[in-house]
């Protein structure tokens, strides 16, 4: 369903005069047989109105903030009253999420009529996690490093269970952004330049520093922008999202780690970029890598006064301590030893 369809719709309601009264209009791409409504109260507060039986009760849902969901009799303009399950947006500052809310809903309901109750539990379930995500969303440097740590997790250390998803602590602004007593891995997602040559922002002294167990990896990822690409942000997370789809509780630990990491379906236009993946390389990272750490300053103190030290790495240094261009026997020994 497209969000711009149903803000139109919105819009085009007249806020009621009178306080406590709804406006209305059948929701578009639905059959209006159906009865669904996008309304809108005295407060212009939007509203999405289910018709449901008298015994209907309201989903099972974890509270979020801004987003209330009730079952009551209600009446819209002039239409005779009846029992709706009502879906309100609290907030006009979050219309727009509500709005990307709206359409999952609306979709759903014309695959799926008769059974409104699922699949507000379901959708409401999952956007817990994203209602709070900040509305500007991620940058495109941010966007390519999401990639990156999504393109490790889904080809490096597939099949994805729970014990993955642990080691996945990036989004929890972990020095690493994969990490497990036998290894930690640092990955690192950039634009690849004209000449097909990269190099890599370190941002801390801490994030090539050796892990406290285990060996420490740098993997490298390369992207260009090419219309005809098969990859993007979006359909790694769709394509992730369809292999967990039957896992309740991994789905939502995915979904909490995106929404941690700022990502969120408000978006998902920004995010359908088409990305060619240039190169894909795994370094092992020992004591004469390239690196800068707090080891690396006399009795490892940084000067006084001298605070973010970050550094560019250039990959063509690297080299000597590359073992891997592909996921292939070292994703196996990574998988293994992540497992064991």
């Amino acid at each position: 369903m497209n969000t711009a369809d149903l803000d139109a719709a919105w819009r085009a309601v007249d806020t009621p005069a009178v306080a406590g009264g709804l406006a209305g209009k059948p929701a578009p791409g639905l059959d209006p047989e159906l009865g669904v409504l996008l309304a809108l109260d005295s407060r212009q507060l939007r509203h999405i109105l289910i018709p449901v039986d008298e015994a209907a009760e309201p989903p099972a849902t974890v509270a979020t903030k801004g987003l209330e969901v009730t079952v009551d009799d209600l009446q819209a303009d002039d239409r005779p009253p009846r029992r709706y399950l009502d879906i309100a947006c609290r907030d006009t500052t979050m219309h727009a999420n509500f709005t990307v809310v709206a359409a999952e809903i609306v979709e759903e309901l014309g695959a799926e009529a008769g059974n409104s109750r699922k699949i507000l539990e379901r959708i409401l379930a999952r956007w817990r996690w994203f209602w709070d995500t900040p509305p500007e969303g991620l940058t495109d440097a941010e966007a390519v490093g999401l990639f990156g740590e999504l393109w490790f997790l889904e080809y490096w250390l597939d099949p994805i269970d729970d014990a993955v998803l642990q080691a996945w602590t990036g989004p929890n602004r972990d020095r690493h952004d994969f990490k497990w007593p036998a290894a930690s891995v640092e990955v690192k997602a950039t634009r690849a330049r004209s000449d097909g040559s990269a190099s890599h922002r370190i941002s801390a002294l801490e994030q090539l520093e050796d892990p406290e167990r285990g060996q420490l990896y740098l993997f490298s990822l390369r992207v260009r922008p090419d219309p005809i690409a098969a990859h993007s942000l979006n359909a790694s997370v769709e394509r992730i999202r369809r292999t967990l789809s039957d896992r309740a509780e991994l789905l939502h630990a995915f979904d909490e780690r995106l929404a941690l990491l700022g990502y969120g379906p408000v978006h998902r236009d920004r995010y359908d970029a088409p990305i060619r993946v240039v190169a894909e390389e795994l370094f092992r990272v020992d004591g004469q890598f390239p690196r800068l750490t707090r080891s690396s300053f006399v009795e490892g103190e940084v000067p006084s006064g001298v605070d973010r030290i970050g550094y560019d790495l250039e990959l063509v240094a690297c080299v000597r301590w590359r073992i891997a261009t592909a996921p292939g026997s070292q994703a196996r020994q990574l998988r293994e030893s992540l497992h064991s």
